[in-house]
């Protein structure tokens, strides 16, 4: 077996934050036991192991019931930035019902969203094209109604994700490094060295290369890295938090508390999934909602094509 496949293909993913058949019940919402953990991404399979479909969550969180005050509801959107455009459709769909959606977008406050269908600016631009050209899916930027009434900027710009990196004396580099050795550490202490979520064949690569249906096995191999969610959150959250996940989280809750105060009782905040542990923590220790229920949306197909 090969090493782990290459983590870059991971950091390309976490870089797209800075720019950032459906089925919008693969389970039917359901209520989150009182000492459960809320679940953001997921690798959906059938009974036999084989891959079905790679599903980000919403969870619905809710303040406790109280006389004479409106209950508010806030929604945790997961999010991938690559995905069907069927899914990026029902986003559109789902994002009509709430009084505001929180987005994520590392630019100025008045900056003009990116227009859909736009050609790629940068490396990060142009890596995030070949990978939606090599897996047939489409990017986030191009499918989501970013001039929706209700879409408000939650993010930092910029000049204050820069200032935020320079305190923590972060940079492209440092984060690279960390994930790089934080995959490696978590590789060499796994239990089960034949674990195909870790391991790439030569068969696999082979098939990459000259096989049918190869954008199916690649979706497939980079699903199986994507959904373990805890590869990313170990390096960019925790304690010590980073630039990338803590201070731009605290820059959205922050426009969350304003909105609350203006009197929104419906808010989605809409964000990649590796942000939502971090969120999930400051809702309930900080805005004393409760989580309540969670339903699932399919964002890339893994199943087989029929015969």
């Amino acid at each position: 077996m090969l090493p782990t496949l290459p983590r870059l293909v991971l950091f390309l993913w976490i870089a797209s934050w800075l720019s950032p058949q459906v089925n919008l019940a693969a389970d039917a919402p359901h209520p989150l036991a009182e000492d459960s953990r809320p679940s953001f991404l997921r690798l959906a399979r059938d009974p036999a192991g084989r891959p079905q479909s790679l599903e980000t969550a919403i969870v619905r969180y809710a303040s406790t019931p109280q006389a004479g005050r409106p209950p508010v509801e806030v929604d945790l959107v997961a999010a991938v930035h690559i995905g069907s455009k069927a899914y990026f459709a029902t986003l559109n769909q789902l994002f009509r019902e709430y009084d505001a959606v929180l987005y994520e977008l590392v630019a100025p406050p008045n900056a003009r969203v990116p227009q859909p269908g736009g050609r790629p600016s940068g490396a990060i631009g142009t890596a995030q094209r070949g990978m939606t050209q090599l897996l047939g899916l489409t990017f986030q930027l191009n499918e989501v109604n970013y001039k929706a009434p209700n879409f408000i900027h939650a993010d930092l710009s910029p000049q204050q994700f820069a200032e935020a990196m320079q305190r923590r004396g972060e940079s492209w580099w440092t984060m690279f490094a960390k994930l790089m050795q934080e995959s490696m550490a978590r590789a060499d202490t796994n239990d089960s060295p034949t674990d195909d979520a870790a391991d790439v064949s030569f068969g696999d690569l082979f098939g990459l290369l000259f096989g049918s249906n190869r954008e199916l096995r690649l979706r497939r191999l980079l699903a199986e890295q994507f959904s373990d969610m805890d590869v990313l959150t170990a390096a960019f959250g925790g304690e010590n938090g980073s630039s990338l996940i803590t201070d731009r989280n605290a820059a959205a809750l922050r426009v969350l508390q304003s909105r609350l105060q203006r009197g929104s009782r419906s808010i989605a905040i809409f964000y990649g999934a590796a942000h939502m542990d971090d969120f999930d923590e400051h809702l309930q220790n900080d805005f004393g909602l409760v989580p309540q229920e969670t339903a699932w949306l399919e964002a890339w197909d893994l199943r087989s094509p029929a015969p």
